[in-house]
């Protein structure tokens, strides 16, 4: 049996973050002036502690390639090699607006971003043609709106077809801005909701209490 000493930093953990959700979400649907100070500084640490574990990750798989680059693995050499030129890069003057690091942002990493992201629709179109069934209606929906997004993003379609354009940009704002935001306030209130769980137990409903124990004795 754990002491609740051991707890302790986990509990406290727990607090901080149901607090700092409580803020976030205060401050997204209510006006009220004395909530946004606190959320900004929220916002800026939360800011500040994802640079530093992406830059801790970055070293991570920088040292994992490292190992594979002295075993002679090609792309390893080739990865470590191009992290060294960007991390270099953004310690020089000028960062990646000029010199170096604008040379490596205007010809490597600006068109590798572009070719990424215009693989990235025909990709989901493949997966969803090849995973979902077209025959039902929320699947050929979502697959003829993937397509029109595709298509008016062709700049020589969109220009002979302007119909495209307007659909994709009815798209965008309409339907699939509603969704994400959905989904976003959905994850928020379920987080919410687990932490008050956590904090809380045998407080929600019967499903969801027994749901918390299974995993906490899991």
């Amino acid at each position: 049996m754990t002491s609740p000493l051991h707890r302790l930093p986990e509990f406290l953990a727990i607090i901080l973050a149901f607090v700092a959700g409580l803020l976030a979400f205060g401050n997204y649907f209510f006006d009220l002036p004395f909530l946004v100070a606190p959320t900004q500084f929220l916002l800026k640490t939360v800011v500040l502690v994802s640079g530093a574990a992406l830059l801790m990750a970055a070293f991570n798989l920088a040292g994992r390639h490292a190992r594979r680059a002295a075993q002679k693995d090609v792309g390893s050499a080739l990865l470590i090699g191009g992290f060294i030129a960007a991390f270099v890069a953004g310690l020089l003057p000028g960062g990646f607006s000029s010199g170096l690091g604008g040379w490596l942002y205007q010809w490597l990493l600006a068109p590798g971003l572009a070719a990424l992201f215009a693989l990235l629709p025909i990709f989901l179109a493949y997966a969803l043609f090849r995973h979902l069934s077209v025959r039902d209606l929320g699947g050929f929906l979502l697959f003829v709106g993937m397509i029109i997004v595709l298509l008016g993003q062709m700049p020589a379609l969109a220009s002979r077809f302007p119909i495209l354009a307007a659909l994709r940009h009815d798209l965008l704002i309409g339907p699939a801005a509603a969704a994400f935001r959905g989904v976003i306030l959905g994850l928020a209130t379920g987080v919410i909701l687990a932490i008050f769980l956590k904090l809380f137990p045998g407080s929600g409903p019967s499903f969801l209490s027994s749901q918390s124990k299974d995993e906490d004795q899991s």
